[in-house]
């Protein structure tokens, strides 16, 4: 009676375990290239620069892939490669030999337009390989390329900036913000900085700029005295894309107010060098 019932059992236990079981399927036996990993450098492409796109092909199947070659075709939707153009070596990209299970990396140097929209880009590729009797293979893989905004903000002012002293007497450092890009960016902030140099402001916030405004910045400068002090520009802001984004300018400041205080003190004639020791005027 007892062997009657453990048959049944069996039968169910041996119909679960191989119905619900995960199958492991075995490699194709031929070739087979996918694209494992895509980079790009620098990492954010933008309107108007050269990258480079780099795609890692790994090959899945059994059999080792030969003479692969990598063609790029198109953007999505276009005939052409739209706001992409290729640098230097063409389109075409040859490895000859993908062993089974190992992957090998292909360099895709591009430039994309000045005016390339900001958006995402998907790029058709076209992977051509052999095996080791000749039989051809194709596998068609598309990639996207994010095309980010180029700096929006510009700090317009001199490399070299020669401190003159107005009526007052008073130094003053004065240049330029501007958003030159085709969004509006929000957050813009500023600092200046320099060794040697004092100033009675050094950073303002602007807030929102829009497309084509432009504000003015001022401070008054004290330098430890004559010569020239490195100085830097920081602008910080919030691209339309929610992109932190810094932009530095380095100017040489030069100080002139030694050598006016020396050309003062020379000018000085002997009545009015009298006054200021007896008397004190003009000290």
């Amino acid at each position: 009676m007892k062997e009657k019932t453990i048959l049944p059992i069996l039968i169910l236990s041996l119909f679960i375990l191989f119905c619900f079981t995960p199958c492991v399927f075995a490699a194709p036996e031929q070739p087979l290239l996918q694209i494992s990993s895509v980079t790009y450098s620098p990492e954010t492409v933008s309107p108007g620069k050269e990258f480079k796109l780099t795609v890692t092909l790994a090959n899945h199947g059994d059999y080792d892939a030969k003479n692969v070659t990598l063609d790029v075709l198109s953007i999505a939707g276009s005939q052409d490669l739209g706001v992409f153009s290729m640098v230097g070596s063409g389109s075409h990209f040859y490895v000859e030999k993908i062993p089974s299970g190992e992957s090998s990396a292909i360099e895709i140097p591009m430039v994309s337009s000045p005016n390339a929209e900001a958006k995402n880009y998907n790029l058709n590729l076209q992977i051509n390989c052999e095996d080791s009797d000749g039989d051809d293979y194709s596998f068609a893989e598309t990639v996207g390329i994010f095309v980010n905004e180029s700096d929006s903000m510009s700090i317009i002012v001199p490399d070299r900036y020669t401190l003159t002293a107005n009526d007052q007497g008073v130094t003053k450092l004065d240049f330029e913000i501007a958003n030159y890009g085709s969004n509006p960016v929000k957050g813009v902030q500023l600092n200046v900085s320099g060794d040697g140099l004092n100033f009675t402001s050094s950073s303002q916030y602007y807030g929102t700029f829009e497309k084509d405004d432009n504000d003015d910045f001022s401070t008054e400068v004290t330098a430890n005295g004559q010569g020239e002090y490195p100085a830097k520009i920081t602008l910080k802001y919030v691209d339309s894309f929610n992109n932190e984004r810094t932009l530095e300018k380095n100017v040489t400041i030069i100080s002139q107010e030694a050598t006016a205080q020396k050309n003062d003190n020379a000018d000085e004639n002997i009545f009015q060098k009298f006054l200021r020791v007896v008397f004190g005027i003009g000290a």
